[in-house]
């Protein structure tokens, strides 16, 4: 009986070990690159919700667990394909160059429109890159020209830093919210609607409420850069300690 048991279990193991073999040579043939752009493509036909890694292994033809031998688990690759945006997005722009012949005032405006334009280039792209962490400095040290473009302005690094943070953040709760009212196809929630929206509050009680709507939801590309507007032209320089 005993001996039936360990040669139960010595099977069992010896299938184990033979299923990893084959998860880890499959995991190897798989190109980390690869697994990356799968995962942003069904990022953009199956959105946040539906990005799993049984869906982009079987994207890629493989199974679930060769996607393992690149990622330990699904947080590894968000942080990945936020990076890999990040750096797509950094990839052909010198803003080191730019800082010699613009003001800061200008990088800024770069900075918040390029990083727009890289959230919105995905579908849930907003969502998927808020709280990811970079997994290499190349999209990092991208900022160092504008830091270096504040201090050489007169700012302290602190105050450089906050400002930076400040627009990045701006830009990324902007996108959120842009992506939540406009589909990826183009089409608008139409929750969103800024005369819907004013018909539904009472415009005797509350005339300037009503009147928001469309400077709310109207003309979306205005609004993100009166926001940028604002957050630049409210920097003081040297006046932080």
């Amino acid at each position: 009986m005993l001996l039936n048991v360990v040669k139960y279990v010595s099977s069992v193991l010896n299938v184990v070990k033979f299923v990893k073999r084959l998860a880890e040579s499959a995991g190897m043939a798989l190109d980390r690159e690869a697994v990356v752009r799968a995962g942003l493509e069904l990022l953009d036909t199956e959105g946040l919700e539906g990005l799993t890694l049984r869906k982009i292994a079987a994207a890629l033809d493989v199974k679930a667990p060769a996607l393992y031998w690149h990622f330990q688990n699904k947080q590894q690759l968000l942080d990945e394909m936020a990076t890999t945006m990040a750096r797509d997005a950094y990839a052909g722009h010198d803003l080191a160059a730019l800082a010699a012949e613009r003001p800061w005032q200008d990088l800024l405006r770069v900075q918040a429109d390029g990083l727009r334009r890289m959230l919105l280039g995905h579908r849930d792209g907003a969502r998927l890159f808020g709280g990811t962490a970079m997994t290499d400095s190349g999209p990092v040290v991208a900022g160092e020209p504008l830091l270096r473009a504040l201090t050489d302005a007169g700012a302290d690094l602190r105050t450089a830093t906050a400002v930076l943070r400040t627009l990045n953040c701006f830009v990324l709760g902007f996108v959120l919210e842009e992506q939540g009212i406009v589909a990826p196809d183009g089409q608008r929630d139409p929750r969103f609607d800024p005369m819907a929206r004013s018909e539904r509050v009472d415009r005797d009680r509350y005339p300037l409420t009503s009147a928001s709507s469309e400077h709310l939801f109207g003309d979306l590309d205005r609004s993100f850069r009166d926001g940028v507007d604002m957050i630049i032209g409210g920097v003081r320089l040297g006046e932080r300690g």
